[in-house]
This record gives structure tokens, C-alpha cells and sequence, in this order.
């Protein structure tokens, strides 16, 4: 890899031989007033004695293996950070999709509320077609398809803000829009397996959800290939395979209890009135569940990336050897 590209994506793994930079561009300074800037990651931060990554915008962020409790609060302080960000990246994918799947629903119950159909049950039979639930059917999988995608795009996002930098949408989309076929090809593997897992007792399958983890952050930060993103995961996620996978359940479980309460007030609304005119009220519901939720568990799984190479490949050891690389003299 040439300084140039290095100094790009200063996060990938060195290559066999391969030297630190020799030099890198100074960093901008903070706006004026800013609360915290991080310090260089070899020296002693003021909120401890471990090293620290972040900047002024998300605060100190663990440069160490991190615990259940450093990861989800540091995912909160990058979703806080990029907020508009992670929100835009994530609305380009969800909103067209939820919209059309309000739509797709507004004859259910023959438009009529829910408490109508309720009271008449006729209004509960009869009223599919096979056009809609093809179409419906056809909504559900491409909103499955676009998830890898949101998630690689956002764990460039939370890439450059983990290391201190800032990543713009335009840029982001297109680095995930060069791995698509590595982030589709990964999407059908890893379900794959997790199908056949939980089909065997559900555990296999939860096993299978832990390696693969922090596929999508390992293709598109590092640039790999589909197998070598699944080897890249299960290689840095095996050794801590439990607690990764109790770290991602409890985070999905999270997100799940937030999406359903910013959800469940506008859906009830919609089949309270009815899908005929509610069906935006859907749409709302749902888009803003999914503009929380998704961010959320992509930074986890981008964490969980960073947390296995700092415990297995010394990465916060590799940035302190880069830094003092390039403040030393020529």
C-alpha cells in the first residue's frame, strides 16, 4: 500500500514488510471553544490512563479492548457525532423502501380501521390479491438487500470518526458502492449458514450471526472480497465468540425495544383510521424506527470490528507506532 493510500485509510492492516507513513497531513484544529480534543494516542488522556480515540465531536472513545459497556456508549457518542451523517446515508436506502410498503398495505381491511375489521370480520378475508403480495413480497427482499449496504457505508462513516477524521455521505456511498458485489456476495453466504444454524436448535445459527459479526466494517474498511470478509471476521471475532455474541444480542435487543416504541404510536394510529388515508402515518413509523435502529447496530458491529483488532492484532499499538513514525525527524 502507497503513503498515499495509507494516508487515506490509516485503520487497515499493514501488509507483510510494509512500513508506517512517513508522513501525513496535520490535523485540522477544533472550532474555537471545542470541549476535548484527543490527545495523541501514546500520552495519558485526562479521563484516564488508557489511551483514547475520538476527536471534540464524540468525545473520548476507548482505544483498548473494550467492554459491553465501552461499546454501547460509544456507540451513542458516534451516533450523536454523525448523526446527520448516518441519518442521510440511511434515509437515501430506507425511506423510498418504507414508503412503498405503506403504500402496497393501504387495502388492508379493505382500507377500513382495524377496529372495524374487528367488529366485521368479513373485512379480514377476501381483500389480498396476488399482485400485492408479490409486490409486498418483492418490497421485503430488496429492503433485506439494501441492509448490508447501509451498514458498510456507516461503518466508513464510524471508521474515520473512531480515528479522529470525518467522512462526507458522497464519499461514503461511493466506497460501498465499490465493494457491492463483495457485500452481496458475503449477505447470501452469511445467511445462508445462519439459516441452516438455526434450523439445527437455533444456537448454531446464533454462532454463525457472532463470527460474521463484522463482515460488512471488514469489506469495506480493509477492501476485501466476500470469503476473505467472512475469514477477516471470524478471524478476529472467534477468540471472543461468546461475549461478542452477547454483545451483539443485547445490542439488537436494544435497538428493537427503541424501534418499537418510536414506532408503535404513529402504526397505531394508521390502522386506527385506516390504511386507506393512514398509510403515511405507517410509513412514518416505520422510517423512524429503522433511521434509529440501523445506525445503531452498524456502529456496534463496527466497534465489535475495531474491539478484535485491538485484542488480536495490537491495533491501538499499530496507530501510537504510526503517530510516532511521523513526529519523529526524517
Amino acid at each position: 500500500m502507497t503513503d498515499e493510500e495509507r494516508r487515506e485509510a490509516p485503520w487497515a492492516p499493514l501488509e507483510p514488510g510494509e512500513a508506517p507513513p512517513s508522513a501525513q497531513a496535520p490535523p485540522l484544529p477544533p472550532p474555537q471553544g471545542a470541549p476535548w480534543q484527543a490527545p495523541p494516542p501514546w500520552q495519558a488522556s485526562p479521563y484516564g490512563a488508557q489511551p483514547k480515540a475520538g476527536d471534540y465531536r464524540t468525545g473520548p472513545l476507548p482505544l483498548h479492548p473494550m467492554t459491553l459497556s465501552d461499546i454501547l456508549d460509544g456507540a451513542f457518542k458516534l451516533l450523536k457525532a454523525n448523526w446527520r451523517t448516518v441519518l442521510l446515508i440511511t434515509a437515501v436506502f430506507v425511506v423510498p423502501l418504507h414508503l412503498i410498503s405503506a403504500f402496497v398495505q393501504r387495502n388492508l381491511y379493505s382500507g377500513r380501521s382495524f377496529f372495524d375489521a374487528v367488529n366485521n370480520p368479513t373485512l379480514q378475508s377476501g381483500n389480498t390479491d396476488n399482485a400485492r403480495l408479490v409486490l409486498g413480497g418483492a418490497v421485503a427482499l430488496v429492503s433485506l438487500l439494501v441492509t448490508p449496504f447501509v451498514a458498510g457505508a456507516i461503518s466508513k462513516v464510524v471508521a474515520a470518526s473512531y480515528l479522529g477524521g470525518e467522512e462526507t455521505v458522497g464519499s461514503a456511498l461511493r466506497a460501498t458502492g465499490r465493494r457491492t458485489w463483495a457485500l452481496l456476495g458475503a449477505w447470501f453466504l452469511v445467511h445462508i449458514l445462519e439459516s441452516i444454524g438455526f434450523v439445527l436448535c437455533i444456537f448454531p445459527g446464533l454462532v454463525v450471526m457472532a463470527t460474521f459479526v463484522a463482515v460488512a466494517p471488514a469489506i469495506v474498511i480493509e477492501r476485501l472480497g466476500p470469503i476473505r470478509g467472512m475469514r477477516r471476521s471470524a478471524r478476529l471475532l472467534w477468540p471472543r465468540l461468546f461475549p461478542t455474541m452477547g454483545t451483539a444480542l443485547v445490542a439488537g435487543l436494544l435497538a428493537g425495544v427503541v424501534g418499537n416504541a418510536l414506532g408503535t404510536v404513529p402504526s397505531f394510529a394508521a390502522l386506527a383510521i385506516g390504511l386507506k388515508y393512514g398509510w403515511p402515518l405507517l410509513a412514518a413509523g416505520s422510517i423512524v424506527s429503522a433511521l434509529v435502529t440501523t445506525p445503531f447496530v452498524a456502529i456496534v458491529a463496527t466497534l465489535i470490528y475495531f474491539d478484535g483488532r485491538i485484542r488480536q492484532e495490537g491495533f491501538d499499538l499499530q496507530l501510537m507506532a504510526d503517530e510516532l513514525a511521523r513526529r519523529s525527524p526524517a
